[in-house]
């Protein structure tokens, strides 16, 4: 935990490695859009769905079944 609280962690390359591994689409959960922010930076084309309330996940869910 202490690792994780005073080191870099390794964010970018776990999103690297997934958009390697033909992931397209991701979910952040919780209030804000930071990591999707921080995904658009990496990747302009990877789809954030983003999850905070009740009305996002009826949007979310929407969109993962059209």
């Amino acid at each position: 935990m202490v690792d994780q609280v005073t080191s870099s962690g390794r964010w970018e390359a776990s999103m690297r490695y997934l958009l390697a591994q033909g992931f397209t689409r991701f979910i952040e959960l919780g209030p804000g859009t930071a990591l999707s922010g921080f995904m658009k930076r990496i990747d302009k084309s990877a789809e954030m769905l983003n999850v905070a309330d009740v009305a996002s996940l009826k949007a979310m869910v929407k969109a993962l079944t059209s």
